[in-house]
């Protein structure tokens, strides 16, 4: 699919920027973000491989080009984690922001197709996904999370 190799470029663009980012931390400091980023060119990398052999697979008559309402939702999604970014470090802070922004995206993705019990039934999780991961990191570990006006 085309819109697993455009993704998977954009990924890898990320990995250069962000890799190169971390060479300026010290050593202990480099070792999580440089991880994470490990996995994300191991698994963008699945991507790609995987979307050239459906790509061989399918002929180039069955490619179908990545719809206006696609690439809308993606200028959103990423418009809004630039937001998110933003807001939480000003204004929201960690907490608050990642509930806010997590039910607004998951809210726009979801679109109308989930009932309205379902979508309280997983916003009430990623809420408490956030919580969890709040928690774990923030208090039990003392890491530190951008603290904003609120939380």
């Amino acid at each position: 699919m085309m819109s697993d190799i455009v993704v998977s470029g954009i990924f890898l663009v990320l990995f250069l920027i962000f890799m190169r980012e971390t060479r300026n931390y010290n050593y202990y400091s480099a070792i999580f973000p440089q991880f994470v980023l490990g996995l994300l060119l191991i698994l963008t990398t699945i991507l790609l491989i995987k979307a050239f052999i459906v790509r061989k697979k399918r002929s180039l008559s069955d490619a179908k080009p990545i719809s206006l309402k696609d690439l809308s939702y993606i200028l959103i999604v990423v418009v809004l984690s630039f937001l998110w970014i933003y807001v939480m470090d000003r204004f929201l802070g960690f907490l608050v922001g990642s509930m806010v922004f997590g039910v607004g995206i998951f809210a726009i993705l979801a679109g109308k197709s989930l009932k309205l019990k379902e979508f309280v039934l997983l916003s009430v999780v990623l809420c408490a996904i956030v919580l969890i991961f709040w928690f774990a990191l923030g208090k039990l570990l003392l890491v530190p999370f951008p603290t904003g006006l609120l939380f």
